[in-house]
């Protein structure tokens, strides 16, 4: 009766008064408003209670005026906004009907339940939280993208709502451009927030206007839900050995951290496979499994496929588990089935912990090679390896111990090469210190040494067990000039020497790890040249080059260039004199280096080693890269002569392009190809296109792949890829379109 009496004196006192243009009233409205008539004008401020269960939270309503009529009904008009918890919303003329409980909405209106949800109407009867009710002529707009059009819309306390004559689509609806790109027409919808989906009745798919297909019923993932158990989108591959195929997957959320995705999939040259995929996620990391069995033609076998094993788990005191292993029933699946390119496959079991001064690793190791020419049984399949490493401040410098074991089997008993197995332990100490003399060299000083004990099975050129050690000494002086011209450019010349004294002891051990060295800009000046140690980089040697670099800020162009070679007081050990590569013999080749490259997106990349006593070029690689607005062009030349050591019969020369091209209407394409020159055919050649906006994704792609080391037969084969955007994929931010009048 308090708050009657008040609004009672409130409507006597300026319930005449004219109101400023501008002003507003604030209301708190619940459940417990009276029946006692008033006129509050835009000044006045009115305070209601609502019903005492703790669950009720009032409301807060905004308007030009609010009052309470004759019949008890309170009535807010001109420029209405209401806040409930999350949702707002605004219209011209909201009606409170304490009797009925229920809220009258004139429109235009508009609710909103968080950004995601934005509902459009001409008119509501909602509750009182304003999360049941009924409206019509409504447009609801979902994760912002996906719009719903329907005659009414009733929606339950329970946030499951019924939607009667519904339009749907994610593309923009102009008044200039009625007709979507897509659509979806029903009957009914009805949409079940809690359970994250929408189901049509009598659903028709339509494209540009045209009614494509029909379905007695649809169910879709509402947007922003991403485990609701279903069909994905579906999948239509066109290749030259296995036809036109076509596969559809189905999603299987089993709880919150594991799922089950199964791809079944046929062709018309009479292919069938499963594909499969489970994932489990953990507080601590998380393993997927996954793989594909198929039955075809293409080869004598009754079934074919592929696995394999992806895991992350952080475990306690730093330590990560990973594995990463992937396997196939024989050489040219991967490559049919356009799982991997890759001609040898590799994977891992690796326990490891990485901190500031010490790293440690236990890793098995598994190769198999897709070569054709390859036989696995003599290859290292099987390795295991542990290491550790450890770092100390000592005399002003860095202290590196470091030791392990490692070995590796082969499955031929064959003696030598073919049939080697090895194991090995090592122990290694190094310590490195930098300082800077007067007049600015830049000096740096190191030592090494190294002891490995190796046991050889299957070899007799080798004597069993082999005990080698090594040990190293640096010193490296660096003279950096630098000076800036007239125009702002940054010039910086530095000259580097090495000069590495080296003595080994004990006899030679088998080279298994890396045949095949390489020189280049990154370990010309390295004290430890190789990823491998069986042929280390010993013997005493002078290291020389001299690195150019010019910035220049204004006009956006930077230049750096490397030239520099390796003298040795004997050829490098553990290589076959008639092996002639970069590194091998007494003095190395002139190695040459450079990149330019300009702000505005052009880069050169260029590497080149020259052998001194020919003149020809014995390794060779250049890159060029280019954007520009919406063009990217990348084409890259490589070079390496045959060598029967490196298991080259022929010179490697080959030329890849790829060339990018987007369009200003969502449309892009692609081009590209890998030509050997040196034997005069094409490798691979691929083309693309593709169209995006906001409510369509479609990708087409054509690879044609000639005869390769992995697969000796040449196909051609299309991808194909429709994604309608909003529903289960979301549009890219550049995408969108506004309507224009």
């Amino acid at each position: 009766m308090r708050i009657a009496r008040a609004m009672n004196r409130i409507g006597g006192r300026i319930g005449n008064r004219a109101t400023g243009a501008g002003l507003r009233s604030f209301a708190l409205i619940g459940a417990t408003l009276m029946a006692t008539p008033a006129i509050v004008p835009a000044t006045a401020a009115l305070v209601a209670s609502a019903r005492p269960a703790a669950a009720q939270v009032p409301a807060t309503l905004m308007a030009d005026q609010v009052y309470v009529d004759e019949a008890g009904r309170l009535i807010a008009t001109g420029a209405v906004e209401i806040w409930h918890g999350s949702i707002r919303m605004t219209a011209e003329r909201v009606s409170y009907d304490r009797a009925n409980d229920s809220l009258i909405l004139n429109g235009p209106l508009t609710i909103s339940d968080g950004p995601d949800t934005v509902l459009l109407a001409d008119a509501a009867e909602l509750s009182p939280s304003l999360r049941a009710g009924i409206v019509t002529s409504a447009r609801l707009v979902l994760d912002q993208q996906f719009q719903i059009s329907a005659a009414r819309i009733e929606r339950g306390t329970n946030r499951v709502s019924q939607m009667d004559q519904v339009l749907a689509s994610s593309c923009p609806v102009c008044a200039t451009n009625p007709t979507p790109l897509w659509e979806i027409r029903a009957e009914r919808v009805i949409h079940d927030e809690p359970g994250g989906r929408l189901a049509f009745d009598h659903a028709q798919f339509r494209i540009a206007g045209v009614p494509v297909f029909y379905l007695p019923r649809l169910v879709l993932p509402a947007p922003g839900t991403n485990r609701l158990r279903g069909f994905l989108r579906p999948e239509f591959t066109m290749d030259s050995d296995l036809g036109f195929t076509a596969g559809i997957p189905y999603f299987i959320p089993l709880g919150e951290r594991q799922d089950l995705t199964l791809t079944p999939r046929v062709s018309t040259e009479g292919m069938v496979s499963l594909g499969f995929r489970w994932r489990h996620a953990s507080r601590r990391g998380g393993i997927e499994i996954g793989g594909q069995v198929s039955r075809d033609d293409l080869t004598a076998a009754d079934l074919r496929g592929y696995g394999y094993v992806r895991a992350l788990f952080h475990l306690q005191n730093d330590w990560v588990l990973t594995a990463d292993v992937l396997a196939a029933s024989d050489r040219t699946y991967l490559e049919t089935y356009s799982i991997t390119d890759d001609a040898r496959l590799h994977g891992h079991v690796t326990l490891e912990r990485i901190r500031r001064n010490e790293a440690q690793r236990l890793r098995a190791l598994g190769f198999y090679s897709l070569r054709a020419g390859d036989i696995n049984a003599r290859q290292p399949n099987v390795a295991l390896q542990a290491e550790s490493e450890h770092h100390y401040t000592l005399g002003g410098g860095d202290l590196a111990l470091s030791y392990g074991a490692r070995g590796f089997e082969r499955a031929s008993t064959l003696d030598g090469r073919a049939g080697r197995d090895v194991a090995r332990a090592h122990v290694e100490l190094g310590w490195r210190r930098s300082g800077v003399l007067p007049g600015g060299l830049l000096a740096t000083a190191a030592l090494n040494g190294r002891v490995d004990h190796v046991r050889i099975d299957d070899d007799i050129r080798y004597l069993d067990p082999v005990t080698r050690g090594v040990a190293q000494a640096m010193v490296e002086l660096r003279w950096p000039w630098m000076r800036v011209d007239s125009g702002g450019a940054r010039h910086v010349i530095e000259p580097v020497v090495q000069v590495i004294g080296s003595e080994r002891s004990g006899e030679r051990l088998p080279n298994d790890d890396h045949t095949m060295p390489e020189l280049d800009a990154g370990n010309l000046f390295a004290f430890h040249r190789y990823v491998g140690t069986d042929a280390p980089d010993d013997g005493s040697r002078v290291n020389a080059g001299l690195r150019w670099a010019r910035h220049d800020p204004t006009s956006g162009w930077s230049t750096e260039a490397l030239i520099g070679r390796i003298w040795r007081s004997e050829p490098l050990a553990g290589y076959h004199p008639a092996h002639l590569q970069p590194l091998g013999r007494a003095t190395s080749d002139w190695l040459l280096a450079g990149r330019v490259s300009h702000t505005d997106g052009y880069a050169f990349t260029l590497r080149m080693a020259i052998d001194p006593e020919t003149r020809n070029l014995s390794r060779g690689e250049t890159n060029l890269s280019w954007t520009r607005g919406r063009t990217d062009l990348s084409t890259t030349y490589l070079y390496v002569p045959a060598s029967r050591f490196e298991d080259r019969a022929v010179d490697l020369s080959e030329w890849s392009v790829d060339i990018g091209r987007r369009f200003g209407n969502g449309w892009s394409t692609t081009l590209g190809w890998d030509y050997d020159i040196g034997q005069n055919l094409f490798a691979t050649a691929r083309a693309g296109f593709a169209f995006v906006n906001e409510c369509l994704s479609f990708e087409l792609t054509m690879a044609r792949r000639f005869v390769t080391a992995t697969n000796p037969s040449s196909s051609t084969r299309f991808d194909m890829r429709v994604e309608l955007l909003g529903i289960g994929g979301a549009a890219p931010s550049d995408a969108g379109r506004t309507c224009r009048t």
